[in-house]
């Protein structure tokens, strides 16, 4: 019997240990998965602001280019 219960207290403190092991394991792969979210939603910010700015260049390259054209239009 006490080797029994010797036995049951060591596998008791292992089980213990990997539940703290597992708590720890849990916290961390929550704050790597909030980092990793948070990175993704500010690429994803990034991008959109890229987006905005290419549309916004573009617009505007279109703008001078029909003014270039009419200045041609008027030289000739």
């Amino acid at each position: 019997m006490v080797r029994e219960r010797g036995d049951w207290e060591k596998y008791r403190d292992r089980l213990l240990r990997q539940v703290k092991d597992l708590e720890k394991v849990k916290s961390a792969f929550a704050e790597e998965k909030a980092a990793f979210d948070a990175e993704k939603k500010s690429e994803e910010w990034g991008r959109e602001g890229i987006k905005s700015k290419l549309r916004a260049a573009e617009e505007i390259l279109s703008k001078e280019w029909a003014e270039w054209k009419e200045l041609c239009k008027k030289d000739n």
